[in-house]
């Protein structure tokens, strides 16, 4: 497949026109963060980059396909949190590990957080372009944790009832949901630590029995 970018009338472009797409990319992103999603309206990315709408939308139909790249890219950054889960965690390292995927995973998500709210909202919502983007993403987090899970099963370190794909799901689910609302926990009284010391511990127990 070519990972060649394309305009939206799916002409290949240059490398200027590539910097003009990265720049609308970055307004993109920034908006997002900074007025959400319901707010974001393609006027004001141009705004922000000092260009028209017509330029927008010769890389982009529409805001939402934008911020469908910028999912794409960080389907891309989300690939190296595997080599957290490899190889298998053990009782012994597995409370030192979880923690190391933990940092990872909140620097990764503080990165993209707003995108990836939108990803997995635009997801449920039924839109199948990003329920592909967020399926790629995961499957990739879920099949690490489903080996460990199944192996750890068959050793007798877990639980004979865990399903390892079903467990490796709930987990990768429990760390979105409680990220995506970590803003809120606080505000009722938990900490970043605190939010931080929970996942590593779930995750060090469901996967390495430690």
């Amino acid at each position: 497949m070519s990972n060649d970018l394309v305009a939206a009338d799916g002409r290949v472009i240059g490398s200027r026109a590539q910097a003009t797409r990265r720049r609308l990319l970055d307004a993109t992103a920034k908006l997002l963060g900074q007025q959400g999603v319901l707010d974001l309206r393609v006027v004001d990315i141009t705004r922000e980059v000092g260009t028209s709408p017509a330029t927008f939308y010769h890389y982009f139909r529409d805001a939402d396909t934008a911020i469908l790249a910028l999912a794409e890219e960080a389907t891309e950054d989300e690939m190296p949190l595997v080599d957290f889960l490899k190889p298998a965690w053990s009782p012994d390292d597995g409370a030192h590990r979880a923690r190391d995927f933990v940092d990872a995973f909140m620097g990764y998500w503080a990165s993209h957080a707003s995108v990836l709210r939108v990803r997995n909202l635009r997801a449920e919502e039924g839109d199948a372009r990003f329920r592909a983007v967020r399926s790629e993403a995961n499957l990739r987090i879920i099949g690490a944790m489903q080996a460990m899970i199944d192996d750890g099963v068959r050793s007798g370190r877990l639980a004979a009832t865990l399903d390892p794909f079903t467990t490796a799901a709930a987990l990768v689910a429990m760390i979105e949901r409680l990220l995506g609302y970590q803003t809120e926990m606080i505000r009722r009284g938990s900490s970043e630590n605190a939010i931080r010391d929970t996942l590593a511990t779930l995750l060090a127990r469901t996967l390495a029995g430690a």
